[in-house]
């Protein structure tokens, strides 16, 4: 068997111009895929000319780190079910940049964050339809460019992947997948190992973090209460071989590399022998 790909998400790397030696940096830490976040404050990316994207290209051939993934977690800031009518104009607008951007960087796909509202606006059953109506359009502007989406399981709204199931059947487009997160999923008590296997035919990537009751960040792989030998082993046995990757926040710690290059360690100690 080939050795395990696992990917890094960019928060947990050093902050820096120089994408090559960040990227450098993650291959030699074991990494080969390299997930790019995308929150409101990197909006501004999807207006790289030609030359900034071809150095990012570029970085990616020679280090051999593949950008596999982009974490849109921009809509939380511009939720598709929003009471609000210029937020929503604002989350088709952010996904219709985010498509058009990963096409022409080669990523293959794009993550969607499950926030129905903003953090301070109630969600209501008028919400969720104005959710579903915004993944209508957002699986017919990723067909049209062959990219794949993946809903993620997040902290309020969407915590299920039976929410993500219904959601995914509704919508019914094979550009419109899940891409579940472990950490948050046994952060909410779910029983992890069933919702896994009940719903792994739907599954185009998996975030891999560590979490604890009402924590869902920061929490040191191993100092948490997800159960990653059992998630492996019914994955594995399920038939999942899709990507994982490395959900971490090392917010620009000097010592990140070093951190990164552990979390992968610990992570392959919790797989079974294939």
């Amino acid at each position: 068997m080939k050795a395990m790909k696992l990917g890094i998400y960019e928060k947990a790397l050093p902050l820096s111009e120089d994408i090559e030696g960040v990227l450098y940096s993650a291959a030699e830490a074991g990494y080969s895929l390299f997930e790019i976040a995308l929150d409101k404050d990197r909006l501004p990316r999807f207006q790289w000319s030609t030359e900034e994207k071809a150095t990012w290209l570029r970085a990616s051939l020679n280090s051999g780190v593949h950008f596999s993934n982009m974490v849109l977690s921009a809509h939380r800031d511009y939720p598709f079910g929003s009471k609000e009518t210029k937020v929503r104009e604002q989350a088709l607008q952010i996904m219709e940049q985010a498509v058009d951007f990963s096409a022409s960087m080669g990523i293959r796909t794009i993550q969607i964050a499950g926030y129905y509202t903003l953090e301070y606006e109630e969600t209501t059953e008028d919400s969720k339809k104005r959710f579903i109506e915004g993944m209508h359009q957002s699986a017919e502007l990723a067909s049209q460019a062959g990219v794949m989406l993946g809903i993620e399981n997040v902290d309020r709204d969407i915590i299920s992947l039976g929410q993500m199931k219904e959601i995914v059947e509704k919508v019914n487009s094979p550009w419109m997948k899940m891409y579940p997160d472990v950490g948050n999923l046994t952060a909410h008590h779910f029983d992890v190992k069933q919702s896994l296997v009940e719903n792994v035919q739907h599954f185009v990537g998996i975030h891999l973090k560590d979490t604890k009751e009402g924590v869902f960040r920061r929490v040191p792989y191993g100092e948490g209460i997800v159960d990653f030998k059992g998630v492996f082993e019914v994955l594995f046995d399920a038939g999942y071989a899709g990507p994982f990757a490395l959900e971490m926040w090392n917010d620009n710690s000097e010592n990140s590399m070093e951190i990164i290059k552990e979390a992968r360690t610990w992570i392959l100690d919790q797989m079974p022998q294939l």
